[in-house]
């Protein structure tokens, strides 16, 4: 049969001009055709080059043949290019490799799980998935989180099976679910795309070789080496060997969560303080015990932001929110405008927008230490070491006083007391510490990482290794959730395992940053900061491989369309002023009788906000491509 293919050659070629004509190359053997424009003067060898490129495939391998008469031409690369049969290939479609060994994933959490889902997708059936948990969802959500713990950002950008042609979970889930449903959404999307036979659980991998068996192939190729992988339940000694489990894989992406080892600080005088002491996470601190009386929170993150609600929702009198410097809080109406922007709104607009919540308490955001910004504050960046904290209780809570920020050092604690630097002493019956997270130094000698080249161990593309970054670092901000970041993350894997030609091509390139580990810093070699990890997806993404660029195009307008669908603009807004005006009400039942305070943010703002930033990035949009033209 006669197949006829029709693509978007400027993708290809370029742009079509008034010196082109359309030429047909049909594969030999099967007869595939592929139409395409040409400029007059088009040589041969332009053709096999751009094809090569297109399809992984090498120059020797293509030849170009032309009937003449009852005899066949082999076309010179030198000669111009005509309608003709391609020899050395059966089909337009790019073919994908062939491994002659598992694919392994380490990390059952959101990023483990969206790999497997893609790999899924892709066609990738022959993997295996390892945690060291008894249920996915990975040690932020199984482990760290409490049963009071509650999605920041909003379902619609968070949530398993984020991505084209999936559907949203928002008849089973709320805006903002608790870590208990989140859990059962995992296990019900691993249960529904068949992920369950591709995990095994409650194993920790304990060493991970890599065999260079045959060193005289070319660094594609997908036999040239590889992985052996060991793994034991969590709880063996360091010599026991029980119930171990070895594994071949031919590739191995490892995610390690940026959540997994939380910073302890002990103070002084804990022993005498009397009441009840405990970190705000992984179910340490009793917050049934908070109703009448008051908490002191050591910690300005989401966590800590996270804390407040907590101990307020069940009944603490006040809270002290303590921190050697204040970082900036997300109100919940700003998340939703980001995670819904085609154009990543600017730093200087975002600040600009809090302003209504921050006049509360009162505070000036534009004064915080982590904002960088021009004399006249048209142009901000946002650069600080923790995440946005998201919610807007933590606002109304500092109207009514329900919320204290102390900007200080702890020098002490004694009975009942916590004594700052200052010589401020604050009295509270309970002290919580959330006082974040640091990476695991372990894993880099684990995996035998020296370097990390972009996301590949060693500049080895066969491992791969990601966690998000810690903090915030950005002019313009493009989302305020993880399913985002991480579909583009793991569907850059599976691409790279379906042509690892591209992905040798790029790491020959040399344009990837490199990063080792900074041991005083506590940072190992996997883990980039902010800027450097956004830069190597800029750089994937830019062109350099051609059909990863495509491949993002494909999610340009996404997060709009799945943020809008789960979250339309009036009822999102409904919404966070419904949940406002519950905690107007719980705080006047606690003897609290100011006046209702009105929701600061109105359908109008919104909406002109939105409108504001498309016509914005519009026109840089604009201004860009004529700078280009140039």
């Amino acid at each position: 049969s006669i197949v006829m293919v029709c693509f978007d050659m400027s993708q290809w070629f370029g742009t079509k001009s008034r010196t082109r004509r359309e030429i047909i190359l049909t594969t030999f053997g099967t007869a595939e055709k592929l139409t395409l424009p040409v400029e007059v003067t088009t040589k041969t060898g332009d053709i096999k080059g751009q094809l090569c490129a297109r399809l992984g495939l090498e120059p020797e391998e293509l030849s170009f043949v032309v009937k003449q008469s009852s005899s066949h031409k082999v076309l010179l690369d030198s000669d111009e290019i005509r309608s003709c049969t391609v020899r050395g290939i059966d089909t337009w479609t790019r073919k994908k490799a062939r491994h002659p060994h598992p694919i392994g994933v380490i990390g059952a959490g959101h990023i483990g799980l969206r790999q497997a889902l893609s790999f899924i997708k892709e066609g990738i059936d022959d993997f295996v998935v390892v945690d060291r948990w008894e249920i996915v969802g990975g040690t932020a959500w199984v482990k760290n989180a409490n049963r009071t713990s509650k999605l920041q950002t909003e379902l619609g950008v968070y949530h398993l099976n984020y991505g084209v042609g999936y559907t949203i979970p928002r008849e089973t889930m709320k805006t903002w679910p608790s870590r208990d449903e989140l859990l059962a959404h995992f296990q019900l999307v691993c249960e529904e795309y068949g992920i369950m036979a591709h995990l095994r659980m409650q194993l920790e991998v304990r060493s991970i070789d890599v065999v260079i068996s045959q060193p005289d192939k070319p660094a594609h190729s997908t036999d040239r080496q590889h992985l052996n992988v060991m793994a034991v339940p969590p709880n063996n000694g360091e010599d026991d060997d029980q119930g171990k489990v070895d594994w071949r894989f031919s590739a191995l992406a490892v995610y390690p969560g940026g959540l997994t080892k939380p910073l302890r600080v002990e103070c002084v005088g804990e022993e005498l303080f009397e009441g009840q002491i405990g970190y705000g996470m992984f179910e340490e601190f009793d917050y049934t015990r908070v109703p009448g009386q008051s908490v002191a929170i050591w910690g300005m993150g989401a966590f800590g932001v996270e804390n407040v609600r907590t101990c307020l929702e069940h009944g603490a009198t006040k809270c002290w929110l303590i921190c050697r410097r204040k970082n900036i809080t997300m109100p919940r109406v700003l998340s939703w405008f980001i995670n819904q922007s085609v154009y990543p709104p600017p730093g200087a607009m975002l600040l600009d927008a809090m302003r209504p919540m921050y006049d509360l308490i009162p505070d000036d955001p534009w004064a915080y230490y982590s904002i960088v910004c021009n004399q006249d504050r048209t142009a901000a960046t946002i650069r600080q070491k923790a995440r946005f904290g998201i919610g807007d209780v933590y606002f109304l809570a500092s109207y009514y006083g329900k919320v204290e920020t102390v900007v200080d050092s702890i020098k002490r604690l004694v009975p009942r007391e916590i004594v700052m630097d200052s010589g401020l002493r604050i009295e509270v019956e309970h002290f919580v510490k959330v006082l974040g997270f640091k990476a695991d130094m372990s894993l880099d000698k684990l995996a035998g990482i020296r370097e990390m080249v972009g996301f590949f161990a060693n500049g080895d593309w066969r491992r791969w290794v990601f966690t998000e970054s810690p903090g915030v670092d950005a002019g313009r901000f493009g989302g305020t959730s993880l399913s985002p970041g991480a579909i583009s993350t793991v569907e850059t894997y599976s691409y790279f395992l379906n042509y690892p030609k591209d992905a040798a091509a790029l790491l020959e390139t040399q344009v990837l940053p490199r990063h080792k580990a900074d041991k005083d810093k506590g940072m190992p070699a996997y883990q980039w900061d902010v800027r450097q990890s956004a830069s190597i997806g800029m750089i994937m993404s830019s062109g350099v491989v051609p059909g990863l660029a495509e491949l993002g195009g494909s999610y340009a307008n996404l997060n709009r369309m799945k943020e809008r669908e789960a979250h339309p603009l009036e009822k999102f807004v409904d919404e966070v002023a419904e949940e406002w005006y519950g905690y107007c009400k719980m705080f006047r039942e606690a003897d609290d009788t100011r006046p209702v305070l009105e929701y600061p943010y109105s359908y109008e703002f919104v909406r002109d906000l939105v409108e504001r930033n498309d016509r914005q990035g519009e026109e840089e949009m604009i201004r860009q491509a004529e700078r280009s033209a140039a």
